[in-house]
């Protein structure tokens, strides 16, 4: 179950970013993909953010940052997770466990077990909502860049496009 639950998170993964590569082309465009924000084909890092983002460098660096600190603790408390699960699966097993002690054996497992879950559950319920939130933050960072930035001339353009040939009105 747990493997196929992860193939499909995979599978929605790779579509929601299959057509990045056809939107890095565009001239001046800034995209979002994973945690970073890309123009023209470049990501924006530490060292080419001042000159990137300008006005905006500030409020990039803040954004940054959150989302790192929300994907590092969504990532420990998935950690302590399975760590406390595989703890308790230990704990409960009627097997002996190949330690010289089978009593002490099990009450570390306990120990662990409770240990872990008393420190995931801080961690997830930190993490997820400031992963989500500095998101969507990178989200709109990248929507006010374009605004910004966007070429004020209209065209109609006809010719091949992502999904095939046809007319593009560019605004």
């Amino acid at each position: 179950m747990i493997v196929l639950s992860f193939a499909l998170a995979s599978v929605c993964a790779s579509a929601q970013y299959r057509n990045d590569v056809a939107v890095d082309s565009l001239d001046g465009i800034m995209v979002k993909k994973g945690g970073t924000l890309v123009l023209d084909g470049v990501e924006v890092l530490r060292n080419n953010a001042p000159e990137v983002m300008a006005e905006d460098y500030e409020r990039w660096r803040k954004t940054n940052t959150g989302y790192k600190v929300g994907l590092g603790l969504t990532i420990a408390g998935s950690y302590l997770t399975v760590q406390a699960l595989a703890s308790y699966a230990f704990f409960r097993t009627k097997h002996e466990p190949l330690l010289l002690d089978p009593v002490a054996a099990k009450c570390y497992s306990g120990i662990t077990c409770i240990h872990s879950a008393c420190l995931a559950i801080p961690c997830l319920i930190a993490g997820i909502p400031t992963l989500c939130v500095y998101n969507s933050r990178l989200k709109q960072l990248a929507r006010d860049y374009n605004e910004g930035h966007r070429n004020q001339d209209v065209s109609l353009n006809f010719g091949r496009k992502n999904n095939g040939i046809g007319f593009a009105l560019n605004f």
